[in-house]
């Protein structure tokens, strides 16, 4: 018998009730912000532990000056988030580049393709990333922004201050409210596709949507594939 798919790992995982489970159990700190060298290798390291568990982590990226990314936030399954501070960094540890490039690890976000745009042009190429709007469009639901999804599907509120939005995140030191909101989004990209790849029979259906650009004009008419059963198999 084949091993599953990323995709069909995570469709197990939830279908078992497990990742309520890792989510209450997990002994890390929830949010980790991450500003030197080995920092981020004891990070990607906790990362990888959850992803060989459930290969699949929220993402997302603040900026000052684009295309340069200050902070790439990723959230694993089990609610530890990594904040890192890319702008602190001189070296970037290769255990982090193998993170983002790895295909078998899913990357979940709204409007991800721009992100992975701004990670390249940072030597940081990532794959595998998958627009959290094709996943709410295959399953009958709205695609929308990040907040009004995680509203949506998962009933929680995301803060969306626009002082805090466009507030420097270069700074010699960020606030507690900056590191929250940051761990935040990435944290809710994971929680909508937790929700919503529950609602499948057949999570492969969403890997030819990879590495592409959500175009409302050319993918709001997507069938929805929603399923009574979630794949357990």
């Amino acid at each position: 018998m084949s091993e599953p798919s990323p995709l069909q790992s995570v469709a197990i995982a939830v279908g078992a009730g497990l990742l309520y489970h890792f989510l209450n159990t997990s002994s890390e700190k929830k949010v980790q912000l991450i500003e030197n060298f080995q920092q981020c290798v004891e990070a990607v390291n906790i990362l990888r532990k959850h992803c060989n568990e459930v290969p699949v982590l929220g993402l997302d990226c603040e900026w000052v000056n684009a295309p340069n990314v200050s902070v790439l936030q990723l959230c694993s399954h089990k609610g530890y988030c990594a904040v890192i501070r890319l702008c602190k960094m001189d070296t970037i540890p290769m255990s982090l580049c193998n993170l983002l490039i790895d295909r078998k690890v899913v990357k979940v976000g709204v409007g991800i393709k721009k992100d992975c745009e701004y990670l390249e042009e940072c030597d940081l190429p990532t794959k595998s990333a998958l627009d959290l709007r094709f996943v709410a469009k295959l399953t009958g639901a709205k695609a929308q922004n990040l907040a009004e999804m995680y509203k949506a599907v998962v009933g929680g509120t995301l803060t969306k201050d626009l002082q805090l939005i466009r507030s420097d995140w270069e700074a010699d030191t960020l606030t507690p409210k900056q590191v929250q909101y940051a761990a935040d989004d990435a944290k809710a990209g994971i929680e909508i596709y937790k929700a919503l790849s529950n609602k499948v029979s057949d999570v492969k259906v969403f890997e030819k949507y990879y590495d592409m650009d959500y175009v409302p004009r050319s993918h709001n008419d997507l069938g929805s594939v929603a399923s009574d059963e979630c794949c357990l198999q």
